[in-house]
């Protein structure tokens, strides 16, 4: 990893936390879908990155939001679970031809058969567990179930006009 990359990465990352915090924090779809764009961080880290790292990295990105957010872990908790089971979704959806060692989690890259699977399961588990805790009961699996739906393709939308935005460079 080039220091001209983790420059970029670390400068994207506050971006995307300053975003959320500032901008997304009350914007919701038909007040059931959010848009959490701080998980860009660990959707797009770099493939070689070591777990322990996705783990504490996704702890302190989750811990910062339940700061603002004033959820008592939750972030956290839905975070870090992402970022472990990270390298997992990355077993199951291996090409073939296995990762080039130089290869970068994007749509231009990876393409739409491989990327949109990868952040579909990456957004829905966090998003799932995430309104599951927030909703602390059985009864409100529906609604819990709605929210994540909706967050997730939201996200979706989000993230891919972030990577065609970002194409090419």
């Amino acid at each position: 990893m080039s220091a001209n990359f983790q420059y970029k990465w670390w400068i994207a990352v506050v971006l995307a936390i300053v975003v959320q915090l500032l901008f997304l924090r009350d914007l919701a779809l038909f007040y059931y879908g959010f848009c959490f764009i701080y998980l860009w961080a660990i959707i797009k880290a770099p493939i070689e990155t070591p777990p322990v790292y996705l783990i504490l990295g996704g702890f302190a990105l989750g811990w910062l939001l339940d700061v603002f957010y004033n959820t008592h872990g939750m972030h956290a908790f839905a975070t870090v679970l992402v970022a472990w089971l990270r390298p997992t979704l990355f077993n199951i959806l291996t090409p073939a031809n296995g990762y080039d060692e130089r290869s970068s989690i994007s749509l231009d890259e990876m393409k739409w058969m491989w990327f949109y699977p990868y952040l579909t399961l990456m957004l829905f588990t966090h998003h799932f567990v995430l309104f599951q805790l927030e909703a602390s009961e059985s009864s409100l699996f529906g609604l819990s179930l709605l929210k994540a739906f909706l967050s997730t393709m939201l996200g979706v939308l989000v993230f891919t006009l972030l990577e065609l935005f970002n194409k090419g460079k």
